[in-house]
């Protein structure tokens, strides 16, 4: 079932820890893709682990693994990844993000010598403000002046794409009562917080674990642009047997926040000090071990892992956004010391190549 979630960058935790449940996962494929679920033997659902393919994979903001066996009997497996894409504008070039996807799987699968290969499917699910239709490889290029010469030997691949736009909260609600139904409306209701609310009743009925309200609550919370007390008065006026689970969520929220703002203040200069001076002591001497650098720089080992493994893709560009956007998004920093932080993301992977 899904953990708990942290109210910042809501719709990529959601999505991932719903998806993350298989029973969710196997009403999704049976509602968006019923061909595809018509030839898999939904029973034999097992989440992947994905983490060797890591930094690349890091293109994604949510992404979850499932393998499964062929219905019949036959003993054939196929992979399929759930990707997210939450953006405030489209991306045109998603297709290249799914194809490194594809086939990062499938060199997983060389690399194991496996056989035969085991077909990977993409299936992508967006949620931004924009309607969207993502653009295939080919049509990338349409606009290229040697397009149709060169069109035969251009990579080309179909995916599944789904637009939470399309899904009208009427059709959504003939849905059998379960946790995927309370998933899917409160995602496609996203964008429209009064709505939201309206259907707040029908979206907790489908809460069946106290980590499934708490999922719902931090999700809701995170982007129905309602402070906690009206999210609490709001809840109040319903007939849900489940108030008291999710008032014990907005209070542990209220407490955390209330510690987070508090430490806040202290702590961003000594952290930010940390990750400089670990990135320093990185370039300087590449042979310490993890465990090393997580005492000398007094940061956590899994922050330190993170940021060595993302380093060993050899992409100064994606280790610097990942610095920036996953470890210090909110930690300002001064002209000098983006430029600073640049200059060691530059250094630190051409050490590690």
């Amino acid at each position: 079932m899904p953990q708990n979630l942290n109210i910042h960058q809501p719709d990529d935790r959601f999505f991932k820890s719903a998806m993350s449940d298989p029973e969710v996962v196997k009403a999704y494929l049976e509602y968006f893709y019923p061909k595809i679920a018509a030839i898999a033997d939904l029973s034999t659902l097992q989440q992947k682990k994905v983490q060797s393919l890591r930094p690349n994979l890091k293109l994604f903001s949510a992404d979850v693994v499932y393998r499964c066996q062929l219905e019949g009997g036959s003993g054939e497996h196929f992979y399929f990844c759930l990707l997210f894409e939450h953006k405030s504008e489209p991306d045109e070039h998603v297709a290249v993000q799914i194809g490194l996807y594809i086939f990062l799987l499938l060199r997983e699968q060389v690399k194991a010598k496996k056989q035969p290969l085991e077909p990977v499917l993409p299936l992508l699910f967006y949620n931004g403000k924009t309607k969207w239709q993502p653009k295939r490889i080919r049509e990338i290029f349409k606009g290229h002046p040697g397009y149709e010469v060169l069109k035969p030997y251009l990579p080309d691949f179909r995916f599944l794409f789904e637009d939470a736009h399309r899904l009208p909260p009427e059709e959504l609600l003939k849905l059998d009562l379960s946790y995927f139904r309370s998933t899917v409306l409160s995602m496609a209701l996203r964008h429209k917080p009064d709505l939201i609310f309206e259907y707040i009743e029908v979206i907790f009925e489908g809460a069946d674990s106290k980590a499934s309200i708490s999922a719902l609550t931090h999700y809701i919370l995170g982007v129905a642009e309602r402070s906690e007390q009206e999210f609490k008065a709001i809840i109040e006026n319903t007939d849900l047997d489940i108030i008291p689970d999710v008032m014990s969520t907005l209070e542990q929220i209220l407490i955390r926040g209330r510690k987070e703002g508090m430490e806040k203040g202290l702590d961003q200069g000594a952290y930010k000090k940390s990750i400089f001076n670990l990135l320093k002591l990185t370039v300087r001497f590449p042979e310490l071990p993890a465990e090393e650098l997580s005492d000398l720089a007094e940061l956590k080992l899994n922050i330190v892992e993170g940021i060595l493994e993302v380093a060993a893709g050899g992409d100064k560009d994606m280790l610097l956004k990942y610095l920036k956007e996953e470890l210090l998004t909110e930690v300002p920093l001064a002209a000098a010391e983006e430029e600073k932080l640049a200059q060691l993301s530059e250094e630190l992977v051409r050490k590690k190549e």
